[in-house]
C-alpha cells in the first residue's frame, strides 16, 4: 500500500530537493516488477518477447533518465537519502555495467545530453553544470543559485526551474524565458523529429509544434502523473508512468501501453533502442529474444 504525497524541493539547509514526480510518489517504497497475464518471466513488446536483464540494484528512485548514445552511457539521478532526500546524479556504462556517481554537483537532479557534440548537463540545486565523463569532474556554466528541475538539449539547451517551474534557454552564455511556453508550468519536456514539443505538468500531458501557442492536451491518461518522457533512436516518443511505459501516437492524441509495471520511475532507450526503465530501486533494460516464445 503505497502513501502518496506531493512533495517539495527546497534549498539545501532544508529538505533539499523534494521529489514531486509530477503530481505524486511513494513514502512505501518497493522494487517495481513487469507485470505478466501469463507464465513468462519478461515481456512482449510488439510481438517480441523481451527478457529483463537488471543493470544496477539497491538505489532509491532512480530518476530523469538519459543516455549517450554515442557511448551507450546512461546519466540519472537518485536519492541519497531516505530521510532527507539528497539527490545524486550517476553514470552507468550499459556495455559493461561500471557504475560511478557524479561528486561534482551539489544535489545533482536532471541530466541531459547534446547527441550531436555528445555534451553532457547536469542541473543541481546551485544551477547548470558540463560534465566531463573522461575526467569525471563537473564544471559550472550558468544559473548559479537556481534550483533546476529539468534539462533537456535540443539546438539550445532547455530548463525549467523550482518553484515556478517555468522554462528557459540556454545559447551562447545567455538563459531567456522559452517564449512558445511563456507563462507554462513544465515538469518533462522534449522535442521530436518532427520539432513538436512534448511536455507535462500537474495537469497532463501535452503535444505543441514548435514556433506556436496551439498545445493538444492528451486524454485518457494514467491518474498518477508522468515520471519521465523521452524519445527512442527513431525519435518516436514515450512516456513513464508509475504503472508502465506508454508510446506516444500523435495521430489519435493518445497514449498506447507498452509494458506494465508496479512502480517505475523512468524511462530511456540505449544505443540498440532497447527500453531502459527505473522502478524504485533498479535500473533494467528489457532485451528482445527472438527465440523465445510464451
Amino acid at each position: 500500500m503505497f502513501v502518496i504525497l506531493v512533495f517539495k524541493r527546497l534549498q539545501l539547509d532544508a529538505i533539499t530537493m523534494k521529489l514531486i514526480l509530477a503530481l505524486c510518489t511513494l513514502v512505501i517504497v518497493q522494487a517495481g516488477v513487469i507485470k505478466e497475464d501469463g507464465p513468462c518471466d519478461g515481456t512482449i513488446i510488439n510481438g517480441i518477447y523481451h527478457e529483463a536483464e537488471v543493470l544496477k540494484t539497491d538505489l532509491d528512485r532512480p530518476y530523469l533518465l538519459a543516455v549517450d548514445l554515442s557511448t551507450n552511457t546512461l546519466y540519472f539521478s537518485y536519492s541519497e537519502s531516505k530521510d532527507d532526500d539528497v539527490f545524486k546524479s550517476a553514470r552507468l556504462d550499459l556495455n559493461t555495467k561500471q557504475y560511478g556517481t557524479i561528486d561534482d554537483v551539489t544535489n545533482g537532479f536532471a541530466q541531459t545530453v547534446d547527441q550531436k557534440t555528445h555534451e553532457v548537463y547536469i542541473g543541481g540545486n546551485d544551477g547548470i553544470y558540463k560534465y566531463d565523463p573522461a575526467s569525471n569532474k563537473a564544471e559550472f556554466i550558468a544559473e548559479r543559485g537556481t534550483n533546476i528541475w529539468t534539462l533537456y538539449y535540443k539546438d539550445v539547451l532547455y530548463f525549467s526551474v523550482f518553484p515556478s517551474q517555468f522554462l528557459y534557454t540556454l545559447s551562447n552564455g545567455e538563459s531567456s524565458r522559452f517564449s512558445d511556453l511563456q507563462d507554462t508550468k513544465v515538469d518533462h519536456f522534449i522535442i521530436d523529429n518532427d520539432n513538436i514539443m512534448f511536455f507535462t505538468n500537474a495537469t497532463g500531458l501535452y503535444s505543441q509544434e514548435k514556433g506556436t501557442n496551439n498545445a493538444i492536451l492528451y486524454e485518457g491518461l494514467p491518474e498518477n502523473g508522468a515520471r519521465g518522457i523521452t524519445t527512442d533512436v527513431d525519435g518516436n516518443v514515450h512516456v513513464c508512468y508509475q504503472e508502465g511505459i506508454f508510446k506516444v501516437n500523435k495521430e489519435t492524441s493518445s497514449l498506447e501501453k507498452l509494458v506494465g509495471l508496479d512502480d517505475s520511475f523512468g524511462v530511456a532507450f540505449d544505443s540498440d533502442n532497447n527500453i531502459i526503465y527505473a522502478d524504485a530501486t533498479r535500473v533494467v533494460r528489457l532485451k528482445p529474444n527472438k527465440n523465445k516464445t510464451c
